[in-house]
């Protein structure tokens, strides 16, 4: 009888970021129900998010919304220095050219399931697995 092992995958840091509290809790819940990830921190909003990537906390991923009172998504984006992997989640679909330009993993346009996230939450994982840190800035 032949046993296969595989590895299991490593857990990833995460954070949540958006102003909408019913989003963020239902990302709170997709991410309890993946055992890949470990939630970091829970945001709503972009200035929160700039002081807490200002005081060298990283995550592996963070899932961010577009549309946000002060500063977009998008535009906080730009501001970090050495940004994570990046997962949109945003009801605007007009936004993904830019994303992507800025190498965004994946474009969730809500309201998305969890299938959806899982599979966002797996191409993450993909990348970080085949793409060495240092080219992925």
């Amino acid at each position: 009888m032949t046993h296969i092992y595989t590895a299991p995958s490593p857990v990833l840091t995460c954070a949540v970021l958006d102003d909408d509290e019913i989003n963020r809790f239902t990302l709170e819940h997709y991410i309890k129900l993946n055992d890949s990830l470990q939630l970091v921190a829970s945001l709503a909003g972009s200035i929160e998010g700039l002081d807490f990537f200002s005081t060298d906390r990283r995550v592996d991923v963070l899932f961010l919304d577009v549309e946000m009172p002060d500063l977009n998504g998008l535009d906080m984006l730009r501001l970090l220095p050495e940004p994570p992997q990046v997962v949109l989640t945003t009801a605007h679909e007009h936004c993904a050219w830019e994303a992507f330009e800025l190498r965004v993993v994946d474009y969730l346009v809500k309201p998305f399931g969890y299938d959806r996230f899982a599979q966002a939450v797996q191409r993450v994982a993909e990348r970080l697995r085949t793409v060495p840190q240092s080219r992925m800035l």
